[in-house]
């Protein structure tokens, strides 16, 4: 389960990088950590406008959900979904690859090992702290709420170097692949190609313990 990023980029790097402009700018503010399991937002753009980067909550909900965010996650906790469960596209995730695909945008993620009989955390991020895109797919609430959930895929070679327990990782996007994930005239074949032989990133880590440090160096 990946239920912690971070995004300490600047709001100028993350228009530059994607493209795009915050719909509500002076809400945006750089968080070390951001805790999906206590109902946080985080930056997202949609398939629907993919000039304009908006907020989600972070935990899918269906749309017309009505209730407290955590009565749903207290029943299933859909921070996460991997990609197959999409593939098949039944309840809650129906037609969500086909018609609601976003990005969320993280300068970092966390990982977790074991080693000598503890569980230890690891941030995972670019060398220079830039932000970069997970897949992700959302729904839209009566009130007009967005609410969103983190794509998990397969780990491939770009991942080998990482420490991680689980044998999934974030589904990150660069390039073409970003464009493709948000145009809604991409095909679930494409997609389904896309997710065997996406492009690598070089990503890096450190242990959690000394993620503030690394954060004061910038």
């Amino acid at each position: 389960m990946f239920y912690k990023i971070s995004n300490i980029a600047s709001k100028k790097s993350i228009e530059n990088n994607f493209q795009a402009t915050f719909e509500f700018p002076k809400l945006y503010e750089p968080q070390e950590i951001i805790d999906g399991l206590k109902e946080s937002t985080v930056s997202v753009i949609t398939c629907a406008d993919t000039h304009k980067i908006t907020f989600a909550i972070w935990g899918l909900l269906p749309e017309n959900f009505e209730d407290h965010w955590s009565v749903f996650q207290d029943v299933v906790n859909t921070l996460n979904v991997k990609i197959d469960v999409l593939q098949t596209g039944r309840g809650l995730y129906n037609n969500l690859l086909e018609n609601r695909r976003c990005i969320i945008i993280a300068t970092g993620f966390f990982t977790t090992l074991l080693t000598n009989g503890t569980v230890e955390h690891c941030h995972v991020h670019l060398s220079n702290f830039e932000p970069f895109a997970i897949a992700g797919v959302y729904n839209k609430l009566n009130d007009g709420f967005i609410t969103c959930s983190m794509v998990m895929t397969q780990v491939n070679e770009s991942f080998e170097s990482i420490p991680n327990i689980s044998y999934l990782k974030p589904f990150v996007l660069h390039g073409v692949e970003l464009e493709k994930w948000l145009d809604v005239s991409t095909s679930i074949d494409e997609l389904n190609k896309m997710v065997l032989d996406h492009q690598s990133i070089k990503f890096q880590y450190e242990s959690y313990n000394s993620i503030h440090s690394s954060f004061d160096s910038i």
